[in-house]
């Protein structure tokens, strides 16, 4: 009995020491359903009988290499490729069994439990708080399993960008994607939460999952005033905002009462106060968004006043030049006809005092071209200079308002077309004692062609 139960114990022990061994090693447990996953399955194999051994499993995966192969060695490493079949449709834990044959001779079973995932749970796409006075922003794109995800393709759009990338995502990896964003858009827009949409390709055609885009407050007004002009002078208050979030102001201006009646403005003012001689205008707005600009145009038009104050003061210094004229000549002309045809004018010259005067003598001259006719009117000349060509009348004292008339004729055979001008006349007189000269005013006389 001893001696069987010997026997037995041997053999077993034998049998325990020739028994195969099987270790499989795999590197991850985790298909993603929409790319072409795989898991990559080492095989230690140690105490194989030598001989000729395959790999296959019934379940919808596929194992490559599927050709057969030969042990003769104690210790054998394999690498096979563990890939989902296109009839494989479960999501979620997947159980399966795949066979060890020793061909013609033995099967040896190992078990296996799959995750099978959507993409769309494998990713996390988001960012952390974007500064928006940035040139570049960026945003992540988690993978959240121990599954590589290689050269995968995406677009990524948002409010503020459209960028296409290729990359590979390590095992539960953070990968950083650097955008540059549009310039103009991202300084328009609002502070806050936006979506980014990536539209990936997959082996069963465009897959799109959202994820979030935090943009960060950034707070600035710029001013900007301008002035320009004299008579007409242009104001203009310029407040920007250059922050992205929405801001309230105010645009303050002042004015004088004067200038006050000639300003107008591009907007009308929210509020306007008086202190004293000046007025204070207010402006304001609640809602000035990013990147929008509050304008306010004030223009004060001095050209009436101006206009209004010129003309006062020319009609003050006419009126005191008037008021001071202590002697006033007025010239005048006017055809005579004669019995020949020939060229006359008669000359007028009216002196008229405007305040007591002495010693007054009044002397006209005659141009070359004409000759003086030697009938006067009804006061003669005291001196004619034919040299000079000077004609004088010694009028002695003039009182206060009055008047007297002097007048000539000068004629010419030689016809004179076109205009004919005579010179100032002049007065010489006295006042206290001072000697003082006054001109007429100047004349001429359009003669037009006799016609046939």
């Amino acid at each position: 009995m001893r001696k069987i139960l010997l026997l037995f114990t041997t053999l077993f022990l034998l049998a325990q020491a020739s028994a195969i061994q099987i270790t499989p090693e795999y590197s991850t447990d985790i298909i993603i359903e929409d790319f072409d996953s795989q898991i990559l399955l080492t095989l230690k194999i140690t105490n194989a009988t030598p001989g000729i051994y395959n790999l296959y499993t019934l379940a919808d995966i596929s194992i490559q290499p599927s050709e057969t192969f030969e042990i003769t060695e104690n210790f054998t490493q394999k690498e096979f490729i563990l890939k989902p079949k296109e009839d494989l449709d479960t999501i979620g834990n997947y159980a399966f069994t795949y066979t060890l044959n020793h061909r013609g001779v033995e099967k040896y079973e190992q078990r296996m439990l799959l995750k099978i995932k959507n993409f769309e749970d494998t990713i996390e796409i988001s960012s952390d708080s974007i500064d928006p006075s940035s040139d570049k922003i960026s945003f992540y794109i988690q993978n959240k399993e121990d599954t590589t995800l290689e050269n995968i393709t995406a677009t990524f759009s948002s409010i503020i960008f459209d960028e296409t990338k290729t990359f590979t995502l390590e095992p539960n990896q953070k990968l950083e994607i650097p955008i540059n964003p549009y310039e103009n858009i991202l300084k328009k827009t609002s502070a806050g939460v936006y979506i980014i949409t990536a539209t990936f390709q997959t082996k069963d055609g465009e897959k799109k999952i959202e994820g979030n885009l935090y943009l960060g407050e950034k707070k600035g007004i710029t001013v900007t005033e301008d002035k320009s002009g004299i008579l007409i002078q242009r104001e203009i208050i310029t407040k920007v905002n250059t922050g992205n979030v929405i801001e309230s102001i105010q645009i303050q201006t002042q004015r004088n009462i004067f200038s006050r009646l000639f300003t107008s403005f591009n907007i009308e003012p929210t509020l306007v106060e008086r202190d004293g001689m000046t007025i204070e205008y207010t402006w304001t707005k609640e809602k000035l968004n990013p990147a929008e600009a509050y304008v306010i145009k004030a223009e004060t038009n001095y050209v009436l006043p101006f206009l209004i104050i010129l003309f006062a003061t020319l009609a003050i210094l006419g009126y005191i030049r008037y008021s001071q004229t202590k002697l006033e000549i007025k010239k005048s002309v006017a055809p005579v006809k004669t019995k020949n045809g020939e060229f006359a004018l008669k000359v007028t010259l009216s002196i008229k005092a405007k305040q007591d005067i002495e010693n007054v003598t009044l002397i006209d001259k005659v141009p070359a071209i004409v000759k003086i006719y030697k009938k006067f009117g009804t006061i003669k000349p005291d001196k004619i200079d034919a040299e000079s060509r000077r004609i004088h009348w010694h009028i002695g004292n003039l009182e206060t308002g009055e008047t007297r008339l002097f007048s000539y004729i000068v004629y010419s055979k030689v016809g004179i077309v076109g205009k004919f001008s005579l010179p100032k006349a002049l007065a010489v007189f006295e006042k206290e004692s001072n000697i003082h000269e006054v001109d007429s005013n100047s004349v001429f006389f359009m003669n037009e062609q006799a016609r046939d």
